[in-house]
C-alpha cells in the first residue's frame, strides 16, 4: 500500500460507490484480498495464473496491471502502467466492472 500512498489518509472513498464495492476497492489497494492471500490459510499451493504461469505473490497487480488473459477487457475499462496509476486516474466504477466482468468479483 506505501507505493500507491505513503501517506496515511489521503485516500478518499467515492461515496457513489456501494458498501460492499468500496470494501472491495479498499481490499485491492491494499493488496489483501481472499484471491491473493487465501492459500495461506487453507494450506492450498501459491496460486499460478493459468494464462502466464508465474506464482501469483501480487496478484492483485498481476491482473490489473500485468496479466495478458485479460488484457483485452482490462484495456476497455482503463489503461495503466502500475497500481498506483490505477488507483489514482481510473475512475473506481471502472475497476469495479472489470473486476466484475473477469469473474473475480465475489473471489476478492
Amino acid at each position: 500500500m506505501y507505493a500507491i500512498y505513503p501517506n496515511v489518509g489521503d485516500y478518499q472513498c467515492k461515496s457513489s460507490l456501494s458498501r460492499r464495492d468500496a470494501v472491495l476497492i479498499n481490499r485491492l489497494r491494499i493488496g489483501h484480498t481472499r484471491l491473493a492471500h487465501s492459500y495461506l490459510s487453507s494450506g492450498d499451493d501459491q496460486p499460478v495464473c493459468s494464462a502466464c504461469h508465474p506464482l501469483l505473490t501480487d496478484t492483485v497487480k498481476h491482473f490489473l496491471v500485468e496479466c495478458v488473459n485479460v488484457s483485452a477487457i482490462r484495456s476497455r475499462y482503463f489503461i495503466a502502467s502500475s497500481v498506483k496509476d490505477v488507483f489514482e486516474s481510473v475512475n473506481a466504477q471502472s475497476v469495479i466492472d472489470f473486476i466484475k466482468e473477469i469473474n473475480f468479483y465475489h473471489e476478492l
